[in-house]
Order: structure tokens, then sequence, then C-alpha cells
């Protein structure tokens, strides 16, 4: 006698239904037995606590202001005059000059110059940007030629991009001043 295929799928739902009750079983018998785990009340499962003091970093020394000491070798500067360092006097620092002549040739004119001045190191220069990569007493600066109308103004700028107001840079400006006219 041949079996109908019709008469084992009765069969074949049931013991699917409880091959899937039986697996969902295993954590209910646990869990009314009071048979949980142990690691589930473990103290290593509690969220990290980070100590006072150590969410943020130290700003203890970012803001410090060096003092600033008088130098008696240098001279205190006299407004609107430039004076030379070959006799041995300070130079009084300006922030930009004009030059009355085109960009090109303000340009040409600004390496004669620094090479021509003691204690500048010459770096790269990039004639497209009108400028001198110099180092004059430990500072490096950029010196640079912009149009202005039909004038060429001269300013040092710092790594940052930003013109020099103290320092070096406005003292080899004043220099420039003293030699370009």
């Amino acid at each position: 006698m041949t079996a109908s295929p019709f008469s084992f799928r009765p069969l074949l739902i049931g013991a699917i239904a409880v091959a899937l009750l039986s697996q969902g079983g295993c954590a209910w018998t646990r869990s009314k037995l009071g048979m949980d785990a142990d690691y589930e009340n473990s103290v290593q499962n509690r969220p990290l606590e980070v100590p006072p003091g150590l969410d943020l970093p130290s700003t203890a020394g970012a803001v410090t202001v060096p003092e600033v000491t008088a130098n008696p070798n240098v001279a205190a500067p006299v407004a609107g005059v430039p004076s030379s360092t070959a006799s041995g006097v300070a130079v009084a620092g300006i922030d930009s000059f004009t030059i009355d002549d085109t960009v090109d040739s303000a340009w040409r004119r600004l390496g004669l110059a620094l090479a021509k001045i003691d204690g500048v190191t010459l770096g790269d220069r990039a004639q497209l940007l009108n400028s001198y990569e110099v180092t004059y007493q430990g500072t490096a600066m950029l010196i640079r030629a912009e149009a202005v109308g039909e004038q060429t103004r001269v300013v040092a700028l710092g790594a940052n991009g930003q013109p020099l107001t103290t320092g070096p840079g406005p003292q080899l400006l004043a220099l420039l001043k003293a030699r370009l006219g």
C-alpha cells in the first residue's frame, strides 16, 4: 500500500512546530527556574567612569605671555624716522611702505636691496607672487610686493600670513625703505 503525500503534511507541520517551540523554550525555562547567568550581574559590565579632571586636557600652561625685557643694545625707535644699523644705531620699525614703481620692477629692486643688507639670508624667490622668503635676526618671513593703484606696497608677512608689526620684520622693512626710497 502506498501512502499519499497528503498524510505526511500534518506530521511534517507538527514536527516543525515542536522544533521551533523547543528552541525558545530553553530561555523560558531557565528564567522560570532562577538559573540566570552569573556574568549578567558581574562588576565588569558597569559603564566606565572617568575620574574628575581627566575628561578634558590640561590648559594650565596654554596661554602664558612671556615677559618683555628691554634690550640695552637697541635704542627706542623714533616714530617715522628709520635709522641705519650700519653705524650700530637701532632701526625704527614700520609695518609697510610704498614705492612709486611697478610691481615687477619693485620686486627686482627688493631682491637687490635684500642681498646687500647685513644679516639677511635669502631663501626662495617667487616672481609670480612677487615675494622673497628671507630670514632676518633669526625670524623667517616673506617680503612681498603688492600693487596698490600705480604704486607698489612692500610688506613683511609672518608664518601665519599676517603682516608683522613687531620684531625684526618692521626693522627690515625700515632698512628696505631707506635703501629704496
